[in-house]
């Protein structure tokens, strides 16, 4: 029997068994089609005599159910395997097992899928075949990247890269170039991840892969959602899931539409969100995949927290956390722990929330401590120094058959090499002095200049420090001198108790100020002692702008408004004190600066790296080039005198700058002369939403 009719007859077969399977368990439901499928398969296989061609044919078979039908594609791959296991298909054996180790990855189950990953690289290497190796090195890229050990996974797809470059797979090469950004996507490298992403957008085009440019628009939509663009990042995401909708590629198919989900979501469209994530989740069920369906379950929460529905958000929660805890998946863990404990807190729970936050962070620091950026960075460095040793072993290589041709000439060479050794180490040896010489020099010029610097330097805070004491002692002296001669009038009958009252208002607004100047004077002199540390706390920054406001309301003689617009689940990581002090400072400012009827406004939006940008907005005098320049000048004492003739010492805003560095953060100011100030600081963000 020649294989072509073989085939033809066996697939007649087949589809004859198959349409007689279906009918006898059409009402029994799925498991019992796949076993009613596998036993056919097996009766059917028992009257041929081909090992190759019952390969043959399971491998037509399994391509045609390839995620289609989860546990019928195992049930045929691993009769694949135990055929060519039979055969000793060094060959098949990788093929298949590569098979498995995909259906695993799209079920996120990635420690399976590792395990034959590495035993289908096991094979192929033993047959050398570099294009199949190219392919298995992915894989493990693929399976650690899922693990979420981005250093290993970014090694295995160099390597992969390296080797289908070496045997000239475009299409290979492409696919790897995308898996790489998507590496520096995990690691929050997002301009190098849209970089190798386009790249590999390229070399799709080149080969005509669509696919290939499917994958890669759902991935530029990740990253612009990630840098806050959602309309883009719509934009993008719809392209993509055109596009895999024609090839009806339903493997990228649900990871487009959770992407869509979440963007609508961000935009506060939950109802489209909803939408989009039931149409996910079919098709993550289809697949098996209980990872993803656990992210849309964590994310189906959270909209159900924002909607206050706090029973269904609870229910969705623990499902993930199930899945999170029964996969061992780190990420999932994390995200769903930092959801309960918002959970928690909105619920008057605030021991419970706080467990969680603290479970959360132990997680995220074991994670972090495995894939810190410098490592990654060492790994990258490793590979280029490698590849650099590969072009050096070749150039040697190429040099002793260089030396072997010109054997005759050796002893020649080998007195000119001396000759030219012994000079080189002397002219080496005459210019590392010269160069130690003068890098000496360069240095000791170095040293006076930086020697004249911290001289003109500790001048600067010495005369600083004068002229500070010297307000100091007349600002304290004013309302003090004051308040005694009043006393005195009082005592001696000068002054009646409507005078009194008229004075008091005057005396009050000077004490207070000294007050304040007092309270300033204390933090500087901790900070110059380094008495103070820092007293980590989570807070919800709201509140504490709108206790800060009220203060100020409640002595506000210059009819100013005072409006707080930070969202109230905004929650920062500070030192309460200290935030306390930075908040005071900056609107006492504010208000020292502004005509009656003014305006000062607190906000606060999301920053890169996990940041908050708290902003104090005023609609005050401003400020010119020349002020902007010394007012967080640490060698200039600076101040001027507010619109109602209010003194001050120009200490506040050294200490707010001393105390937000101090928490991580960095504070500038916009501001235009004679149409307000914006004074900006960050602070560590724990919003999650």
């Amino acid at each position: 029997m020649e294989i072509d009719d073989g085939l033809t007859i066996f697939s007649a077969k087949l589809k004859k068994l198959l349409t007689i399977s279906f009918f006898v368990v059409l009402g029994s439901g799925l498991n019992a089609q796949q076993s009613n499928y596998a036993d056919s398969l097996n009766v059917l296989f028992q009257k041929e005599e081909t090992d190759s061609l019952k390969s043959q044919l399971l491998k037509q078979a399994f391509n045609y159910y390839f995620l289609d039908n989860i546990d019928t594609s195992f049930v045929l791959a691993r009769k694949i395997l135990d055929t060519n296991l039979k055969m000793r298909d060094t060959i098949g054996i990788a093929n298949v097992q590569l098979d498995l180790a995909s259906l695993y990855n799209a079920q996120g189950k990635y420690g399976e899928a590792l395990k034959y990953d590495r035993q289908a690289y096991e094979y192929l290497l033993s047959v050398n075949d570099r294009r199949r190796i190219a392919v298995a090195l992915n894989g493990l890229g693929e399976d650690y990247l899922g693990l979420g050990l981005y250093n290993e996974a970014f090694s295995y797809y160099q390597e992969s890269l390296s080797m289908a470059e070496e045997v000239r797979d475009s299409l290979m090469s492409a696919v790897v170039t995308y898996n790489i950004g998507r590496v520096f996507k995990k690691t929050g490298q997002l301009a190098k991840s849209a970089e190798f992403i386009r790249r590999s957008m390229m070399l799709s085009e080149a080969v005509d892969d669509k696919i290939g440019q499917a994958y890669s628009l759902n991935d530029l939509g990740e990253i612009f959602f990630l840098q806050g663009e959602y309309d883009n990042a719509l934009k993008s995401l719809e392209t993509a899931l055109t596009v895999a909708e024609k090839l009806d590629e339903d493997v990228i198919i649900p990871g487009i539409l959770s992407n869509i989900a979440k963007c609508h979501a961000e935009k506060g469209d939950n109802v489209k969100a909803i939408i989009y994530y039931n149409k996910a989740a079919l098709l993550f069920k289809k697949q098996s995949n209980d990872i993803e369906l656990a992210k849309i379950d964590l994310n189906k929460g959270k909209i159900a927290l924002v909607q206050n529905d706090k029973v269904r958000a609870r229910y969705l929660f623990d499902q993930a956390l199930k899945v999170a805890k029964s996969n061992n998946n780190a990420e999932l863990l994390i995200n769903t722990l930092n959801e309960l404990s918002l959970w928690y807190e909105i619920s008057g729970l605030p021991t419970e929330s706080l467990r969680a936050i603290r479970k959360s962070a132990s997680l995220k620091d074991s994670l972090e401590a495995i894939n810190r950026n410098q490592q990654f960075s060492q790994t990258l460095m490793e590979f280029e120094i490698g590849r650099k040793d590969l072009a050096i072993a070749e150039l040697n290589a190429q040099q002793l058959l260089r030396q072997e041709q010109l054997k005759n000439e050796e002893f020649l060479r080998n007195v000119l090499v001396v000759i030219l050794a012994f000079t080189a180490v002397l002219l080496f040896t005459l210019y590392r002095n010269s160069v130690k010489s003068k890098r000496t020099n360069e240095m000791l010029v170095q040293h006076q200049k930086e020697i004249e610097a911290k001289s003109r330097e500790l001048q600067s805070l010495l005369s600083m420090k004068d002229k500070f004491f010297s307000i100091v002692s007349h600002d304290l002296r004013s309302p003090i001198n004051g308040l005694v001669g009043i006393l005195d009038m009082l005592d001696d009958g000068y002054i009646t108790q409507e005078e009194l009252v008229k004075v008091t208002v005057s005396l009050r607004q000077r004490l207070g100020s000294t007050s304040k100047m007092l309270d300033n004077l204390l933090d500087w002199a901790l900070v110059e002692m380094n008495e103070i540390t820092l007293k980590w706390e989570e807070i919800n920054l709201s509140k504490v702008a709108e206790d800060n406001l009220m203060s100020f309301k409640d002595i506000n003689e210059k009819n100013v408004r005072f409006v707080n617009k930070i969202k109230p689940h905004v929650r920062v990581k500070a030192d309460r004190n200290m935030l306390d002090l930075i908040l005071r400072n900056l609107i006492s400012n504010s208000v020292k600066f502004m005509e009656n009827d003014g305006e000062v406004t607190l906000s606060a939006l999301k920053a890169e790296n996990h940041k908050f940008t708290v902003k104090v907005t005023d609609n005050g005098v401003g400020m010119n080039t020349d002020q902007l320049d010394k007012i967080f000048d640490s060698s200039v004492l600076y101040t001027t005198r507010g619109t109602a003739n209010e003194k001050g010492t120009g200490l506040g805003l050294k200490l707010c700058k001393e105390f937000i560095e101090k928490m991580g953060g960095t504070i500038w100011v916009e501001s235009e002369e004679g149409k307000g100030s914006t004074f900006n600081f960050t602070l560590q963000n724990l919003d999650k939403k």
